[in-house]
């Protein structure tokens, strides 16, 4: 007979750590394959006892797993009492087991909090965080029962077992198929407008130069630092559409607002798409649109549409692709030199070491046309990041991207076709044994340095990103 998606994560997941679990882990309560309980004891009987008192301490803990997921917590509690753990691992093992104790009692909140105390520790618990992400279901704090859902599928061992997580990261998701979130978060920057770092440009075919060539840039085009207040809101809908397809849409919204209200910004998004659920992920096709409104007057400053693919596949246990294409209409209604059309091309590369460590790799390109030739270029891109759970509850994610954009004509002002490159870097950092009423606070730094052969587009500006998440 043909395992259920839990039944075979649960199956990988005794696998991987070598038989260490003889009774029902992770999922197999949420799939319906309830464990056969043993009458509730207070205290070891003698056979228990016999058995506990000749193992080794690894043994004992195998042993009282076994004994807590067959409904005997009492029990674990006594020998813990009588038998303390000792050991490098103890302080770990102690914490799951009274994780498992308060699991058991029903206690779902107290049993999240010490599974969670375990990982800050030792991220590597690939045990402790699938028990986690099963008593997060029951909580139901999908977004962050998903997320290390998700860091799961990437320690996958096999297809089979990859394809059982994503099996139920489905069922998890599709229980809500309408989502919303909010966010409200500081955003201190040095560069608010990303406006140039120079006074002055060099366009000797301007009539505003001086003798040696040279223009002053205006003040609203030199950069400024404000502090700001970032806040958004997203929504999304997912219905399964059969056995082989399923709709997704969504919508997000965000605003940014500074002490300097010029800089204030407000931007929207929708999408829409159809997939096809593959073995191993799925291929969809639909459309996406976006606005920008202007903070003085709250007019449309640019909106876009256009059709988009996607692909998310996994190559092989812990290696996942995923690729886009999107080709979109632009219209900007205060500057009509800047309307055409743009292809974005992303593809990247995720690889999971295990359940607390991935890298991406990411390239794109884009192809972006204007009415004005000096306005249309292409851009190559290239991107590194890294997701890290650190000892101390810290999880670090770091990321780069360089891109280099070549503009299609000479600016006849300037007298230069112009290049750029850009540089950025991130370092977002979270305290994930923090819970405050389900979010994490979460601190990002990041740094970005355009080099440009036009004074006017050379910058650089650090930013600052304080707020809370669920992803924890």
């Amino acid at each position: 007979m043909r395992k259920a998606p839990a039944a075979q994560f649960t199956s990988s997941i005794e696998r991987r750590t070598r038989g260490a679990l003889l009774a029902s882990c992770l999922l197999l309560a949420l799939a319906g394959a309830s464990p056969v309980e043993a009458a509730p004891q207070s205290q070891p009987n003698a056979q228990q006892m016999a058995l506990y008192e000749q193992a080794t301490e690894d043994d004992r803990v195998r042993f009282l797993i076994t004994l807590a997921k067959s409904g005997q917590a009492a029990v674990v509690a006594d020998l813990l009492r009588r038998f303390p753990l000792r050991g490098g691992h103890a302080a770990n093992r102690q914490l799951y087991l009274e994780g498992l104790i308060l699991k058991a009692k029903r206690d779902y909140t107290g049993a999240a909090a010490k599974f969670r105390a375990a990982l800050a520790a030792d991220p590597k618990l690939t045990l402790v965080r699938a028990d986690l992400a099963e008593t997060l279901v029951i909580l139901e704090e999908d977004d962050s029962a998903i997320h290390h859902l998700k860091l799961l599928e990437g320690d996958a061992p096999d297809q089979q077992a990859a394809a059982g997580v994503r099996a139920f990261i489905d069922q998890v998701d599709e229980r809500s198929p309408l989502k919303f979130n909010a966010y409200l978060s500081v955003a201190p920057t040095t560069n608010v407008n990303n406006g140039s770092s120079h006074t002055k440009i060099y366009a000797p075919n301007s009539i505003f130069t001086d003798e040696d060539g040279y223009a002053d840039i205006s003040a609203a085009s030199q950069k400024k630092s404000g502090l700001g207040v970032a806040t958004g809101a997203n929504m999304a809908f997912s219905k399964r559409l059969g056995n082989d397809f399923s709709f997704v849409a969504g919508g997000n919204g965000e605003a940014k607002v500074y002490d300097d209200q010029d800089f204030n910004s407000y931007s929207f998004s929708q999408s829409v798409e159809i997939r096809h659920l593959l073995e191993r992920g799925y291929f969809g096709l639909g459309g996406v649109a976006s606005e920008s409104l202007k903070s003085d007057e709250l007019g449309v400053s640019y909106y876009s549409y256009g059709p988009r693919a996607s692909l998310r596949y996994a190559l092989f246990p812990g290696d996942t692709l995923a690729f886009s294409a999107i080709y979109e209409w632009r219209d900007y209604a205060d500057n009509d030199s800047l309307d055409g059309t743009a292809l974005l091309l992303d593809a990247s590369i995720t690889h999971a070491f295990d359940s607390s460590f991935n890298v991406t790799v990411s390239a794109g390109y884009d192809d972006i046309t204007a009415e004005l030739g000096w306005n249309a270029y292409h851009t190559i891109s290239a991107g590194l990041g890294l997701y890290k759970e650190l000892p101390s509850g810290i999880t670090a994610e770091l990321s780069g991207e360089a891109r280099f954009s070549d503009f299609d004509e000479m600016n006849i002002f300037i007298g230069e076709t112009r290049r750029d490159e850009r540089y950025s870097g991130n370092v977002t950092l979270t305290k994930r044994d923090w819970n405050i009423y389900g979010f994490a606070p979460s601190l990002s730094y990041t740094y970005t340095r355009n080099l440009s052969n036009i004074e006017l587009y050379d910058f650089d500006s650090h930013a600052v990103d304080a707020r809370l998440t669920k992803d924890f």
